[in-house]
């Protein structure tokens, strides 16, 4: 139908043992719009990266130089937002030494733009 969308899973052995994580949790990819992004939740008002989350930011950048929209999509239960906050975002907060996110410096995510989006490209 000319889209796909995938969820990635890490690396793990037989016995379910994990090896590697996954570079980032969800690629969407429709004939004129490519999207990378890693879910997170939150029960703070203030996401706190961890290591694994800036191996993510890295590998985001590379999908987004690669001309991909490479985000996180970020729930913060307390306030119940939904946020999406673009990786050259996360980097800048990053460069300044920090390693919090609020949900200010995102931006409201709409599924169904990318709904609409993926219809009106089959017709």
């Amino acid at each position: 139908m000319g889209y796909h969308a995938h969820k990635n899973h890490p690396k793990r052995l037989g016995n379910g043992t994990r090896v590697q994580g996954e570079p980032f949790d969800y690629e969407i990819l429709l004939p004129n719009w490519h999207a990378c992004f890693d879910a997170k939740e939150c029960h703070d008002t203030k996401w706190h990266m961890q290591k694994k989350d800036i191996i993510q930011t890295e590998n985001l950048k590379h999908c987004k130089n690669a001309g991909c929209e490479a985000f996180f999509l970020i729930y913060f239960f307390p306030t119940k937002q939904l946020v999406k906050v673009d990786v050259d975002e996360v980097i800048n907060v990053l460069q300044q030494g920090s390693k919090t996110v609020g949900a200010e410096k995102g931006g409201e995510f709409n599924i169904g733009l990318i709904i609409d989006k993926a219809a009106n490209e089959l017709h």
